[in-house]
């Protein structure tokens, strides 16, 4: 398995690679397929994951995947351990995001951002799900689908603002006007993500009831 790997990645990461091709990039890893390439972004859980999230990383390292490659993952490595409440742990330390927040934000990567998301819980897993990826995107076709129809060419594709949109109005108490509003001032989910509950009531039309609703809805909280 030949990749190009980030020179940021740590030293033992990188020397899981046996055939590899260290070089700068803006993202972890570039994968080679017949099927095209695909960027990775390993995120260690929960620390690195969660904080890439909130200042706003992951979100451009998305960005930069969708520009050079042709399929983008996310690649979650490790586990995460929640309290007997939900949050989430870090050691013995207990975060403020919840299971419902890391559920919505892996919908949030996979359905708005439309980047593909899979986990490793140790690095052999993290060598095995790179490999097996690769040879599945090798393949021309998968027989476990075989039975099903094809993709209909007719199908008219959402755009990433109707996506967004769509997104917004599923918070609760947000109407498809707010969530229009929300669009506008925040154009990925992720940005929103980012905003402190202060950033969204500064917008017409939200108080700052309505902001701490969202903000904590995010989260799971």
């Amino acid at each position: 398995m030949s990749v190009l790997i980030t020179t940021n990645e740590p030293i033992a990461i990188r020397r899981l690679f046996v055939d590899r091709i260290e070089v700068p990039m803006n993202f972890d890893i570039k994968l080679y397929t017949e099927s095209g390439t695909v960027g990775i972004e390993r995120k260690k859980l929960p620390g690195d994951f969660l904080t890439s999230v909130d200042d706003g990383r992951l979100r451009r390292e998305i960005i930069a995947m969708r520009g050079e490659c042709d399929h983008q993952l996310v690649l979650l490595h490790g586990v995460f351990r929640y309290d007997r409440h939900g949050q989430v742990l870090d050691g013995k330390r207990t975060l403020r995001w919840t299971r419902t927040g890391i559920r919505n934000i892996r919908r949030t990567i996979e359905w708005v951002e439309g980047c593909f998301i899979e986990q490793a819980e140790d690095d052999q897993e993290l060598i095995d799900v790179i490999e097996t990826l690769q040879k599945y995107l090798n393949e021309k076709h998968h027989f476990s689908l075989k039975g099903r129809p094809g993709i209909q060419k007719t199908w008219v594709v959402p755009t990433m603002e109707e996506r967004v949109i769509h997104f917004y109005d599923g918070i609760p108490d947000i109407a498809p006007v707010r969530a229009k509003a929300l669009a506008a001032r925040f154009p990925s989910p992720m940005e929103l993500y980012e905003a402190s509950a202060e950033d969204i009531a500064t917008m017409s039309g939200f108080g700052k009831q309505s902001a701490i609703k969202i903000y904590n809805f995010l989260r799971g909280v």
